[in-house]
């Protein structure tokens, strides 16, 4: 059991990092959450059990790096929302291009 906690608190601690450093940083919210729940169960076992405790330091360590990178990306990171009035313009714009162009076009009816 204690090896099953192992491998599932290091694999979502690294998916956690790899999630944290791209794009989608928002999401590593969960994989941190479940590698601190498996970190805290192994810290219980070891306890426990009286063994040593490098791996359950190594899965909060990698967890620590996640969460400060996707709390540092959310609060720095942000969106700009642009000028709208100038999207709408030039969405008027293109649609009276686009009926200027299906106007020139000659359509052959007697076919």
């Amino acid at each position: 059991m204690k090896k099953t906690f192992i491998i599932l608190g290091f694999a979502t601690a690294l998916i956690s990092v790899v999630l944290a450093v791209t794009p989608l940083s928002n999401l590593a919210i969960f994989p941190i959450i479940i590698a601190v729940i498996c970190g805290l169960i192994l810290f219980y076992i070891s306890k426990k059990e009286a063994s040593k405790i490098k791996t359950i330091q190594y899965i909060f360590l990698l967890v620590i790096i996640a969460l400060s990178l996707t709390i540092y990306k959310s609060i720095v990171n942000t969106q700009e929302i642009g000028d709208i009035e100038q999207l709408e313009q030039r969405e008027e714009e293109n649609l009276e291009d686009s009926k200027e162009l299906l106007e020139d076009i000659e359509i052959d009816e007697n076919l």
